[in-house]
């Protein structure tokens, strides 16, 4: 294959130099240069030779290989021997370049390469051959290990492109009335009727109506104060490659996106924190206790989807309005997409239609609106609790409309004072909030129990 290759190369070569010849024959006197049939045919012929030139490197390449294997011989006769063998070298193929050889050169074939790399004269072909066939390392080669010229070789280090801390949102947090928080104020109450006005049926014309005063109180929140920070050397920030106090405060202001969605969830209103969807007074609960958990079934104990509709039930028959989102851990909801029916059919399918579904699914959701149960929008969150009674995690039915949230802007500020005499600098966020889920408790609803054990996906 290789003489045949070699000829054919040989044939293209002569063509080539005959048409180069007929071209310098008359510069001369025409000036002449290629037609475009000519250059056409040239180009041609120069694209056909490198590609022979190449099968022919892989050619030689290939049997320097076998060679090599054949100077190998390995004697096993058993699966134990098979599994323990080692390889015996009875002797080493040739070098491709040898010393006092002057027919072959390193310096010369990797020239050819880098500098005759068109010519088609040169012996392109059989230079690459030989430089492939060379690339095994021996020992004493120089390579990129520390200390035989990896030194000479640094890592890349591409800094711009650095990868973040993973970190969750603040799904339920944004679903909630949003309000600014006004400065100068060291709480924010709501006042509320608490005992309504009263009507009756008139017995007798000209009687006394019926008479009940209302009765008021308040809800109220404190405000919260989230903050953190960070102390970076001066030199770290000057010679950084990049501007790294936008990588500090990006990382903090996604702290403290995840915090506050933490506390808006499970804030217990003590020691300075937001009082969350947990801890609101007059929050309802529905106790899912079950030993054999299942999206559906049968047996209603056992049946989250009857907890659904239980839940969803005491906002109604509470608030008088019906709630419009469910909150659960981002493992609940792929616990309930694994759910099947009897004929082995799952009840929810992403992106259309199922048999006897009892949701929809948006498609592949890690935190946010990921599809509806009952007519609900689901919406899962990372921050919902796992460890609730050390492995449970919590489903929440709400009305989100009756949640609000006040909120002052982040602050990101930076200070070198106090920090000068040792060359740091001191970043930090902080932000004010408060938070009323309970302006109705019955607006909310938290699924709890043995029935939400960590599911085994």
């Amino acid at each position: 294959m290789i003489r045949k290759l070699q000829e054919r190369r040989a044939a293209i070569k002569a063509r080539l130099e005959a048409l180069n010849a007929a071209t310098d024959a008359t510069a001369t006197t025409e000036a002449r240069s290629f037609t475009e049939v000519e250059s056409t045919e040239f180009d041609a012929g120069l694209a056909e030779i490198r590609q022979i030139d190449a099968r022919i490197a892989e050619l030689q390449a290939a049997e320097v290989r076998e060679a090599a294997a054949s100077a190998h011989h390995v004697a096993i006769t058993t699966p134990e021997e098979r599994a323990t063998a080692s390889v015996t070298v009875t002797h080493e193929p040739n070098p491709v370049y040898r010393k006092g050889d002057a027919s072959t050169s390193f310096f010369k074939d990797t020239a050819a390469l880098m500098l005759n790399r068109n010519d088609i004269a040169g012996t392109i072909g059989e230079a690459r051959a030989r430089l492939v066939a060379s690339q095994e390392t021996r020992a004493g080669d120089l390579t990129t290990v520390a200390g035989a010229g990896g030194q000479f070789a640094p890592p890349l280090w591409l800094v711009d492109e650095f990868v973040p801390l993973a970190r969750p949102a603040r799904v339920t947090a944004d679903l909630f009335v949003s309000r600014e928080l006004p400065r100068g104020v060291a709480s924010v109450n709501l006042p509320k009727v608490s005992g309504g006005a009263a009507v009756a049926v008139q017995a007798l014309q000209n009687t006394a109506v019926q008479d009940t005063a209302m009765t008021t109180s308040s809800v109220s929140a404190g405000i919260t104060t989230i903050a953190g920070k960070q102390i970076v050397s001066l030199q770290l920030l000057q010679q950084s490659g990049i501007p790294f106090d936008e990588v500090i405060l990006s990382d903090l202001a996604l702290a403290y996106a995840g915090q506050l969605d933490v506390q808006a969830i499970s804030g217990t209103g003590a020691s300075g924190q937001l009082r969350g969807l947990l801890n609101g007074a007059g929050v309802g609960t529905t106790t899912f206790t079950s030993a054999a958990p299942a999206v559906t079934s049968a047996t209603a104990a056992n049946s989250f989807y009857n907890k659904l509709i239980a839940a969803i039930n005491a906002v109604y028959v509470g608030r008088y309005l019906p709630p419009t989102a469910i909150v659960m851990h981002p493992q609940r909801w792929n616990w309930v997409l694994e759910g099947l029916d009897s004929q082995t059919r799952p009840l929810i399918v992403p992106n259309g239609p199922a048999f006897n579904g009892v949701g929809t699914d948006n498609g592949p959701t890690a935190q946010g609106a990921t599809g509806t149960l009952l007519g609900l929008p689901v919406f899962v969150d990372p921050n919902v609790p796992t460890t609730n009674n050390t492995n449970q995690d919590i489903v929440f039915v709400l009305r989100k409309e009756d949640c609000y949230l006040w909120e002052s802007p982040l602050q990101s500020t930076s200070f070198d004072a106090t920090y000068a005499d040792q060359a740091s600098i001191l970043f930090r966020v902080l932000g004010y909030s408060a938070l009323i889920t309970d302006r109705f408790g019955p607006s909310v609803n938290a699924i709890t129990g043995t029935g939400l054990l960590t599911p085994a996906l």
